[in-house]
């Protein structure tokens, strides 16, 4: 599997400069705000989104500082969702730090996650760009449609593969397909290009999630910066367990819906966990993973070869592969 470095090579200097005006933007008159926003900045992510958008460009012909923008916004309103993630959820870390819900209390966390979204359009807005404000918009509130859809079926032990994939698609998916979208807008290309692209980060995404969603059942916690389990905690069942519950047998079945109904506790995760791995659920997302990654990877097969091109099949690789 190549490492995050490699993938990230062909753009590190437009990764650099982004964290540099990154830091500029959020350097706010308010002092809380600029607390806030050291304390966040000191446990930064892969930026997998800006990643994205920075190879999409650079593999439809164009790589330049206008990607720079773009990226920031949605990395804004991606921290924005993490932020109100975080009060859902009355999570007390992420990325190995402390939240700012369970720092500086729920408000905070709120109102920091509005700023940040009013911050992004801010930036969009000064682009002057109509293509970009709209694939960001439009993305933005495919997210809120997918974080309204999970919380409608949190503790739903019916839900079904079709509405999970569904919930993520417009949850998680949306910004990777948004940050395709961006990359091909700002290249200036349109067509069959652009739509590889969207549909790239589009199958990027589920399998990011899908991902995401196994490292909670499998994951080091050490290496995660936060606990497993946490999904199952939050009435929120995913894949593996989508798929146990309607494969396993009846009975096995019926006694894991029993504790989850009757308010699943830490202690009864690994019963949970082996009911998952003896039906067969880990595999079977596992599965489904690579299925996405292989649709994203098929997504790029009409663009040219390139460095970007070929660092965004290794991006998509590395997305069902990594430990954290």
């Amino acid at each position: 599997m190549s490492s995050i470095d490699e993938i990230v090579a062909p753009v590190a200097d437009y990764l650099d400069l982004f964290e540099e005006r990154l830091g500029g933007y959020l350097k706010a008159e308010n002092e809380l705000i600029y607390e806030l926003t050291k304390h966040l900045l000191s446990s930064r992510g892969k930026r997998v989104r800006p990643l994205t958008l920075f190879l999409a460009a650079g593999a439809a012909g164009h790589n330049e500082e206008k990607s720079l923008s773009p990226a920031i916004a949605i990395e804004l309103i991606h921290t924005a969702t993490l932020l109100h993630d975080d009060v859902i959820d009355q999570s007390k870390f992420r990325r190995g730090i402390e939240t700012i819900s369970y720092r500086w209390g729920n408000l905070t966390a709120v109102l920091t996650g509005d700023y940040y979204f009013a911050k992004a359009f801010k930036i969009l807005v000064n682009e002057n760009s109509p293509g970009l404000l709209k694939a960001v918009s439009a993305a933005t509130e495919q997210v809120s449609i997918g974080e309204l859809g999970q919380i409608q079926e949190l503790n739903n032990t019916s839900l079904s593969e079709e509405n999970y994939v569904n919930i993520i698609s417009n949850k998680t998916a949306a910004l990777f397909s948004c940050a395709g979208e961006c990359g091909a807008i700002i290249a200036g290309a349109n067509g069959t290009k652009k739509t590889r692209l969207i549909d790239y980060g589009k199958f990027l995404g589920v399998a990011f999630q899908i991902a995401d969603d196994l490292l909670d059942f499998v994951g080091d916690e050490k290496k995660l910066g936060k606990g497993v389990g946490n999904d199952l905690k939050e009435g929120w069942f995913t894949l593996p367990l989508i798929y146990s519950l309607k494969n396993g047998s009846p009975a096995g079945a019926s006694e894991i819906i029993k504790i989850l109904e009757n308010g699943f506790r830490e202690e009864q995760f690994l019963k949970v966990l082996e009911f998952i791995e003896d039906t067969g659920g880990i595999d079977y997302a596992r599965g489904k993973a690579s299925l996405y990654r292989d649709k994203a990877l098929e997504s790029l097969k009409s663009i040219d070869d390139s460095d970007y091109k070929r660092a965004l099949i290794k991006l998509a690789e590395f997305t069902v592969a990594r430990e954290k």
